[in-house]
């Protein structure tokens, strides 16, 4: 588990951060104001923290007096209506309806009124003026949509509070309310808030879902994605004027009652599909890479799980208690997409903004609402998790949690079902991508998680190794890896032998997401062991390997890797070529790492030389870990091969080996080294020939990497150069080598190879422009001391060697530079000198 950053020592305290709902009269005396009376059943609207206003003074008390709403001036001036005057109106709270007693309201609903004087109420009131605004073409004018809204409160508040007959679903359908709401928030501007539309058209939308919720049927998705789209692409609070921040919060705040609304007024058997709907599409503006919707989306979250908690749990156990014998228990909220927004929650929470405080009081509460809901229908494994979690739970749960993903996603494990434990974990490996806004601690602390506790967490192997297949393309940021190929060894030893068989059917080699995953699981023993085991254990599969494609590569390979494999299970080798040679450099590095597995049993890596010639060609591959990877399989067949059958690729072998003394890589350097070693060793005694050239020709550059900055190919170049010295029978040179003495060296291959000073020279200069600087001091030590052993003496000679070391005097290191500048200027002077004694020469004769 990576270490918590030093700055998250943040606590939150849940016990003082729930809210509670307060009844009328204790917010009355909280805000000073005179008691007002309970609301009624259309006046049930969540008002959200941070209103100025509660609900019914706002848009939704507008024309609470049917007199004030049948006067001709309220009729005659729509701006009066729609004013914040005419909303607080003392007539308005003075009217008879407005002050009528709960007794009055029940002897009113007992004694309905005639129809056609409903009808005519609702026709002097606001019907008349909803159906001439439907009809009308001038629905643009502010004022006049404002006073639609008014009108539609109006009439469902009438409605409500008299009893009346009046069908109000038919009538908004007739009218087409809702679409005439939606297509108006539609029209506004998504990059600028200018008026109170859209909180009103909010407001009406909730009072629409209390009074008459049938009208929303089916239409509540598309009446949320309006609001979503025309409230959270709005510009940060931060941009907006001073003079409009209030106007701002009160259209954020409008979006949480309506939520609630839709929630509240939907049958108790349909809560879970309900939240779910509404949670899918916060979810995904969640995930928003703009932070500004990602934060009014997960402050959406944390108001709906207030209200869950709040007022929804208790009436749901009320429901349960009712209904016990004929209804399941609905305390549990199943929601399928609450394993996504919970580990959406646990990575959002990694933070220190001011979304993942929001993040963690909403953490809270959901912890709350599943640990009470579940905790008589937990399983055994649940159970035993929770046991297991115990001290975590007491010590951080849920009174106090420090804020690390992995301790949070601990406590709630013992509460959570398969399948959102399983949506927990492919959320966090969604976010391990390069793509994802999310951040990569986080999700790596929640599958670390996992990590410690893989038979409970990690229960459906294969789709999360199917996720981790999709995405492994996409993630590269180095802590993300390492998390991933933890998993995938994980996952690989809680894999079933079936589970085996379809990884290796669904996962062709041609795939190189699929290439990526076998070679982190081939890469360590146990997991590697296990797949063969159930490889061989199987029948069917071995058949699998009879046709020679590229989707049974890992298969056939695989198979290979078995030592007890009959010669007639093994097949022919030569079909490994096409692996060899494909265009992928991971194809290529797959097949060489089934190789090197199968050339350590001495039988097949006789077999196996029947590729040799591809397997040298790989010495050239542009990827270090192919050439590696074709070094180690190289070294296991020289190894297990008999001397005769090696001298006949040594020749051929050491010529390829010699270019890697000098690659980047200093692993590769170091095996190249040692293997042409081995090379050497297998034909000293034959000494043949053709090889001598190739020994000569690694003299110096060996003697150059006794000097390397890496330990190991200094230590693994001057054990080279003694086999070299006894392979050409240079016993000076020999004992140099063994005793170490580098400075000697140099002078002694100049005195006793004079005839191929020349070819030194030409071996050095490369290493002036070496990345390591005592190297290119050694080349220009080493070509200084070569141009004095030169046969060549002529002053064109000399000019050619001052020219190449002219290049140092502009290397990056002083001491270079330094000796550069010596070196040329004594072969300066002896070139002056040799010029002067030749000028006396030719004046004498």
């Amino acid at each position: 588990m990576p270490q918590p950053p030093a700055h998250r020592s943040r606590r939150f305290i849940l016990k003082g951060r729930v809210r509670k709902p307060k009844s009328p009269s204790e917010s009355d005396e909280e805000g000073g104001m005179p008691p007002k009376k309970p609301r009624l059943a259309w006046q049930e609207t969540w008002s959200s923290e941070g209103s100025s206003r509660p609900a019914e003074d706002s848009l939704l008390a507008e024309g609470s007096s049917p007199a004030a709403e049948s006067s001709p001036a309220a009729e005659s001036s729509p701006a009066a209506e729609s004013s914040p005057a005419a909303e607080s109106s003392p007539a308005a709270e003075s009217s008879p309806a407005a002050e009528s007693s709960p007794a009055a309201d029940s002897k009113d609903e007992s004694q309905l009124l005639d129809p056609n004087k409903a009808r005519k109420l609702c026709k002097d009131t606001s019907v008349e003026f909803i159906e001439a605004y439907v009809r009308g073409t001038e629905k643009d004018k502010e004022a006049q949509k404002m006073l639609f809204l008014s009108k539609i409160c109006a009439l469902c508040r009438t409605v409500s509070e008299k009893g009346l007959t009046l069908d109000l679903h038919a009538f908004c359908r007739k009218n087409k309310l809702v679409e005439n709401i939606m297509a108006l928030l539609e029209k506004e501007p998504m990059d600028s808030l200018r008026t109170e539309f859209r909180q009103k058209a909010m407001e009406t939308i909730a009072v629409l879902s209390n009074t008459v919720p049938r009208a929303l049927h089916g239409k509540k998705e598309s009446l949320r994605n309006a609001c979503y789209r025309s409230v959270f692409f709005l510009p940060p609070e931060s941009d907006v004027p001073e003079r409009k921040r209030a106007l701002y919060t009160k259209t954020m705040n409008a979006m949480d009652p309506m939520l609630a609304a839709f929630v509240r007024n939907c049958p108790t058997a349909s809560i879970s599909a309900e939240l779910q709907n509404i949670l899918e599409v916060l979810l995904d503006f969640a995930g928003s890479k703009n932070s500004s919707v990602c934060e009014r989306a997960v402050t959406r979250i944390e108001r709906l799980s207030d209200f869950i908690l709040s007022h929804f749990v208790a009436k749901i156990s009320d429901y349960n208690e009712k209904h016990k014998d004929s209804h399941k228990d609905l305390r549990k909220l199943y929601i399928p997409i609450l394993g996504q927004l919970l580990g959406h929650l646990f990575i959002v929470s990694c933070g220190t903004d001011s979304v993942s405080c929001t993040a963690f009081d909403a953490l809270f509460r959901f912890y709350k609402i599943i640990s009470d809901g579940r905790e008589c229908s937990l399983t055994k494994d649940m159970e035993n998790y929770a046991e297991t979690h115990k001290s975590l739970k007491d010590a951080t749960f849920p009174l106090i949690v420090m804020s690390f993903p992995c301790e949070i996603a601990e406590a709630f494990g013992g509460y959570l079902f398969p399948s959102e434990r399983l949506d927990i974990i492919l959320t966090a490996l969604e976010a391990l991508q390069d793509s994802s806004v999310h951040d990569k601690q986080g999700a790596c602390s929640v599958l670390d998680t996992a990590l410690e506790d893989p038979k409970y967490w990690l229960t459906d192997v294969p789709t999360i190794m199917e996720r981790i297949r999709k995405n492994l393309d996409s993630i590269h940021t180095a802590s993300a890896r390492r998390c991933l190929d933890s998993l995938l060894l994980q996952l690989t030893n809680l894999m079933s032998r079936e589970e085996v068989k379809n990884l290796l059917q669904f996962s062709p080699p041609s795939d190189s997401t699929a290439l990526g995953m076998w070679e982190v699981v081939l890469a360590m023993p146990q997991t590697l062991e296990k797949v063969l085991n159930a490889l061989m254990e199987d029948l069917p599969l071995r058949n699998w390997c009879t046709a020679v494609t590229e989707d049974t590569c890992i298969r056939r390979l695989a198979m290979l890797a078995q030592n007890h494999v009959s010669e007639e299970e093994f097949g022919n080798p030569v079909h490994l070529q096409s692996y060899l040679k494909h265009p992928s450099p991971a194809m290529r590095l797959m097949a060489l790492k089934g190789l090197s597995t199968v050339s350590e049993s001495p039988e097949k890596a006789r077999k196996i030389q029947v590729v040799l010639p591809d397997i040298l060609e790989a010495l050239q591959d542009t990827n270090a870990d192919v050439v590696l990877k074709a070094l180690l399989v190289l070294r296991n067949v020289m190894a297990r091969v008999e001397r005769r059958e090696a001298g006949r690729t040594a020749l051929q072998l050491a010529e390829k080996l010699l270019p890697l003394f000098d690659h980047e890589s200093s692993q590769v350097r170091e095996h190249s080294i040692c293997l042409f070693q081995a090379v050497t060793e297998a034909v000293l005694r034959q000494r043949k020939r053709a090889l001598k050239r190739t020994v000569h020709s690694s003299l110096l550059p060996l003697y150059f990497r006794m000097r390397d900055q890496s330990e190991s190919v200094a230590k693994a170049s001057g054990e080279a150069l003694v086999v070299a010295a006894e392979f050409l029978r240079r016993k000076e040179l020999k004992h140099l080598a063994q005793t170490k003495q580098t400075c000697r060296i140099g002078e002694c291959l100049l005195q006793q190879d004079g005839g191929r000073v020349e070819e030194y020279l030409q071996q050095s200069q490369p290493y002036l422009q070496d990345s390591q600087t005592v190297l290119r001091l050694e080349a220009v030590r080493f070509i200084g001391l070569a141009a004095r052993y030169s046969g060549d003496q002529s002053e064109e000679k000399q000019n050619e060697i001052i020219s190449v070391l002219r290049s140092s005097g502009k290397d990056v290191e002083p001491m270079v530079r330094c000796l550069a500048a010596q070196t040329i200027m004594i072969l300066a002077s002896r070139r002056n000198r040799t010029s002067g004694r030749r000028f006396r020469q030719l004046w004498c004769c």
